[in-house]
């Protein structure tokens, strides 16, 4: 076995960073409540950063994500997409409303209803998924960007995460 003595190259980055590196504009609550504090997480696809999510927090508990995706480019071969379901599964799993370790059933059944999120001040009518107290919606399209973004938030939350904006990178 050989080892190296050079210090490891391993770096984690910055929120500017990695909105950097995603280049188009991100979305986030438009009013965040004072005693919410959010966390940016990152995910890719071979080196590709394709999702950016902003998981927020009261008193350590997770309630609410919106996630901002957009398609891999042609030619990969392993595709990132999440839907309004998987992205309610993983809210469940994440803020310990479920065990996704033991679950390996379907959720309770899944209903869908109507509504609306209103993005950078417009009305956006959505499909709202709601199952075990937490909904999640998906808006298709992102203007002047390719992508989408995904809502989710427990049922008492609900109305505080309906008013999304859109920001630059520089504001990270």
């Amino acid at each position: 076995m050989f080892r190296s003595s050079e210090p490891r190259k391993f770096h984690i980055p910055t929120d500017r960073e990695t909105a950097e590196e995603w280049g188009g504009r991100i979305a986030v609550l438009r009013d965040v409540p004072p005693e919410w504090f959010v966390l940016l997480g990152r995910m890719g696809s071979d080196g590709y950063l394709c999702h950016i999510d902003l998981n927020y927090h009261l008193n350590h508990e997770l309630i609410a994500i919106v996630q901002t995706s957009r398609p891999v480019p042609d030619g990969f071969r392993v595709k990132s997409l999440t839907t309004p379901g998987s992205q309610l599964f993983n809210f469940l799993g994440n803020s310990g409303r479920i065990d996704p370790r033991h679950h390996l059933g379907p959720l309770d059944p899944e209903s869908i209803s109507a509504g609306e999120i209103h993005l950078d001040g417009e009305p956006v009518p959505v499909e709202i998924h709601h199952s075990l107290g937490c909904r999640s919606a998906l808006i298709p399209r992102l203007p002047d960007q390719e992508g989408y973004v995904i809502v989710t938030a427990p049922d008492e939350h609900w109305a505080s995460v309906l008013d999304l904006t859109l920001q630059p990178p520089s504001a990270f």
